[in-house]
């Protein structure tokens, strides 16, 4: 069965410029992992356009074959490369992971 991930994320940039400028540069690192992760289905990375003060900056929404799939994109190292840097930016992260 299909996993969905959905990750969003609160830059730590102190002014909205420096949290799209962050929230861009995380995009560009994960868009490319599904042509070096296997098991991805799909992949979309979206910044936040409205409300800049009130919501989070970014969020991923990706389909994987099924649990082992993003089992094995947690651990690849190109996606852990993107964790790295996602620490190093980010304030805060919520996620959900569910069966469609």
């Amino acid at each position: 069965m299909t996993v969905r991930h959905i990750v969003s994320w609160k830059m730590n940039g102190e002014t909205p410029e420096d949290r799209a400028r962050q929230a861009t540069e995380i995009a560009e690192a994960l868009r490319p992992l599904p042509q070096t992760v296997p098991g991805i289905l799909s992949l979309e990375v979206h910044l936040n356009a409205y409300n800049v003060d009130a919501n989070w900056d970014l969020v991923l929404v990706s389909d994987h074959e099924d649990q082992a799939a993003l089992d094995v994109y947690a651990t690849h190292p190109d996606h852990l490369a993107v964790v790295a840097l996602v620490k190093e930016r980010a304030a805060g992260r919520a996620g959900v992971d569910f069966e469609v």
